[in-house]
């Protein structure tokens, strides 16, 4: 038996946080967000896709935000995107270098670590 990929990474959400979500996955993150199988679309959260990365946030209640375990996206252009994060007033990470990838950390609305990685050869400016 091998494991082949990751489908998907699956983060919780408070009760009544899918609006949040959408702000920051869709809007800040440029995820896209995609239909349900019909046998879950009651389910409150939402499905989400980005390149080959599909991420599922559920609601969770009581909630507890992921604090440690936490998705790692690649980007293009992790200058551009600290920036736009920055400018919508969430915090992110003095960057740090790790086996070939500048990574800066943030949290989403709900206090789930987001990790954020650029290859260091795409790197143009490093902040």
């Amino acid at each position: 038996m091998t494991i082949l990929r990751l489908e998907h990474v699956n983060l919780p959400i408070p009760p009544d946080g899918d609006k949040l979500a959408r702000e920051f996955y869709v809007g800040l993150l440029g995820f896209e967000e995609i239909d349900r199988p019909g046998m879950i679309t009651t389910r409150k959260g939402g499905w989400f896709t980005a390149g080959s990365v599909n991420l599922h946030l559920s609601e969770q209640d009581p909630f507890v935000a992921n604090k440690v375990g936490h998705p790692a996206f690649v980007v293009d252009n992790l200058a551009k995107l600290s920036k736009r994060l920055l400018a919508a007033d969430y915090e992110v990470s003095n960057g740090t270098t790790f086996n070939g990838y500048l990574r800066k950390t943030t949290f989403d609305p709900f206090g789930n670590r987001i990790e954020l990685m650029q290859p260091e050869d795409m790197v143009l400016h490093k902040l």
